[in-house]
């Protein structure tokens, strides 16, 4: 079965502030591209107003969910501060990276502070940088 509405098209910017962080949502075709000043306090925002929702903090089921909502709708979403990207989640993403730190494929981070706010993502971001430290030091050692 096919869904006969046919392709997503996304037109439109908005310009809002939370908690005193000016955001920006830009959208176009299937593209849409969101700006925050403060990226983790943003996410944080975010996750509250989901949690205030259900009474459930979202996790990573629920991170994998949206990408995947966001894809079969044909959808790429960036997440950007103002002066680099974060991440980008939706239609043609499909990261290793994600799916190790996200428990997506349809999100690839780019950069820490992602990773962080999406919750627990610091222990895993902990974990890694231990295990490339320890992997340094032996691979010293043993030369």
């Amino acid at each position: 079965m096919t869904d006969s509405r046919g392709p997503v098209h996304l037109s439109g910017e908005l310009s809002l502030e939370v908690d005193g962080v000016g955001v920006q949502v830009h959208a176009d075709g299937a593209e849409l591209r969101i700006v925050a000043e403060d990226v983790g306090a943003f996410m944080a925002r975010v996750r509250e107003a989901a949690t205030a929702r259900t009474w459930v903090a979202p996790g990573r089921r629920d991170l994998g969910g949206l990408a995947e909502a966001l894809a079969a709708s044909g959808i790429t979403a960036h997440l950007n501060s103002p002066t680099r990207p974060l991440a980008v989640a939706g239609a043609g993403v499909h990261s290793p990276t994600g799916a190790l730190l996200l428990g997506t494929r349809r999100v690839r981070p780019r950069a820490a502070v992602v990773v962080i706010a999406a919750g627990r993502g610091w222990r895993r971001l902990a974990a890694g940088a231990v295990a490339v430290v320890l992997a340094t030091v032996l691979a010293r050692r043993r030369r």
